[in-house]
Formats: structure tokens, sequence, C-alpha cells
């Protein structure tokens, strides 16, 4: 019993955990109300001195919600992430509440049945993790094949690295929305230009209708010398018979300060938002982004009856 008890507490010992925090606190500004949303993110990873390949992964945000009109204060725990993994020379497994990554598109990624992008958002790169089990096996040192299984959604990807593009085909089931989804991603440099290019779609079939349609996106990227990166990306979808073009230009002008400007245009009713956002890194640890949300167009246009929104954003990581 006295051995036994040893051999535990020494695995524990050799258990190594690392704890940081984030805060994030948001105010915003629209024409009805004035929000404050604040976040305290817990990050425990938990990995093994003599099992190098596991690991464990624990994130816990704290949130708090203040609004003016109508008067709301709400507070709410949740598990933001939550999962075992395992990493070896072929083989690699995630179990749990974990961000399953797919597509390519940058202000779009339509072939993402988990979490897609939401460019209009504040923290766009905020995605709710999902429940899965995600599995990768290195079939040789070019080629990947990925499969998820998540509740009522289920996903394989081959994907090969090839010299002059990243090239990869998918296979969706999405029984929560009811469709399926054959499709691909595309991801490489345009004949050493410099210039990258980014697409990802597919032919989309609806249990229901039982019709197939196809959305896609299409993309170009450039980085200058002077600080400043460039992207556009159309995004053609004939179901909705609604194409859609957005752009994003950032520019460093020194090193603590980060400019963007994000146009998005609805090409059928041609209305449209802006949003430019200033960062300013206080610290290593520190930023903060000011912005807005400017829409324009008809009361019956996509982006025409929503009423600008500003906001403040403070980050910090200890």
């Amino acid at each position: 019993m006295i051995g036994f008890t040893s051999l535990i507490l020494a695995s524990l010992m050799a258990v190594h955990p690392d704890l940081s925090f984030e805060n994030t606190n948001v105010v915003t500004r629209n024409q009805q109300s004035l929000n404050d949303f604040n976040r305290l993110r817990a990050d425990i990873n938990l990995t093994h001195k003599k099992f190098q390949g596991l690991a464990a992964r624990l994130i816990v945000d704290n949130e708090n919600i203040y609004q003016d009109k109508p008067n709301l204060i709400k507070n709410d725990s949740k598990i933001y992430r939550a999962y075992l993994e395992y990493r070896g020379d072929r083989h690699s497994m995630v179990i749990g509440r974990q961000r399953i990554p797919l597509g390519v598109g940058r202000i779009w990624n339509p072939i993402d049945i988990y979490n897609p992008i939401n460019v209009l958002a504040i923290e766009p790169a905020e995605r709710p993790g999902t429940e899965a089990i995600h599995y990768e096996y290195a079939i040789n040192d070019l080629t990947d094949l990925e499969i998820t299984c998540g509740r009522e959604k289920y996903a394989a990807r081959l994907k090969g690295y090839l010299n002059f593009a990243d090239l990869a085909l998918v296979a969706l089931k999405d029984n929560y929305n009811q469709r399926d989804i054959i499709g691909w991603e595309f991801s490489g440099e345009l004949f050493g230009s410099g210039i990258e290019l980014r697409s990802e779609g597919g032919s989309f079939y609806d249990f229901q209708s039982g019709k197939r349609h196809t959305k896609f996106i299409g993309g170009l990227e450039y980085a200058f010398a002077n600080s400043i990166t460039l992207l556009g990306e159309y995004y053609f979808n004939d179901e909705s018979q609604v194409d859609h073009f957005g752009a994003q230009l950032t520019w460093q002008p020194g090193p603590l300060w980060t400019i963007a400007l994000l146009p998005v245009i609805n090409l059928t009713d041609n209305s449209f938002v802006v949003s430019p956002t200033v960062a300013y890194s206080l610290s290593d640890e520190a930023t903060l982004t000011g912005g807005a949300f400017s829409y324009h167009g008809t009361d019956t246009s996509e982006f025409g009856s929503q009423g600008d929104l500003y906001f403040l954003r403070w980050f910090t990581h200890f």
C-alpha cells in the first residue's frame, strides 16, 4: 500500500502545471444602449515529464455583462476549452471541448460547420468550443488525414503539402443543419510573387429540399515592404443569390501601433459596412483597441438598418 501511494505521489509530482490569466473588457455604444463586457479567463495546461506527448488543457471564463437600456447585470461562468491531447510522430488525438480548424478564409469560411468566422464581431478570433474527438494521421511527411466526430457533425480532411500550395479535400456531414458538403481548401503563392491565393468551398446538399448548391470564397493577400498588408475576398453563394466582397487593409506605422480598415459589401443590394480599428500595445502583455462598425444602405438592405457601433477593448495577459 505504501509503495502504491509512493508511486501515485511520484507520478503527480512529475506533472508540470502552467497557469495563466487573461482579462478582456469591451465597452460598446450604439444608438440604443451602452454595454460593458468583462471576461476573466483562467488557462491551465498540464504536461508530464515522462509522457511528453500527453497534455491536458482547461480554460474557464467568468463573464460579467452590464447594459444600461434596459438595465441588465449578468454574471456567468463557463468552460471555454477542456481537452486531453496526445501528439505522436504520426498519430495525434484531441478529445474534449476544442477548436476544430476548418477552412483557409480570412473574412469568410463557408465549409466550417463548427465555428465559422464572424468578421463583423468585435472579437472574431473568439470561437466557442466543440465537444469532439479529433484524430490526425500523418500518412507521410507531406500528407495528413484528419477525422473529427462531434455532436451531430462529422468531418474528414485529406491534406497535402505541395511545393506551390497546400491543398485539401474535405467531406462534411452536418446532421444539425441537415446538410452535407464535399469541398476543398487551397492556399498557395502565385508564381513566387509574394501574393498568397486562398480558396475554399464546395457542393452543399440540403437533406430537406434534396437540392445541391455551391458556396466558395476566393481571396488574395499581399504584404508590402512598408508594413502594409492588403487582402481581399469574394464570397459566392448560389443558394441565397447574394454575393459579397470584403477587403482588409492593415498598417503598422510603428512597433506599438496597428491600424486596420475592413469594408464588406453586399454586391446584390450594394449595402456595406466599414470597420476601422486602431490598436496600441501598452506592453508585451497588454493591448488597447478602439474601433467602430459603420453600416450603410436602405432599411431593407443587409447592412442598412443596424446603426453605427463604437467599441473600446482592453486586453491583458498575466
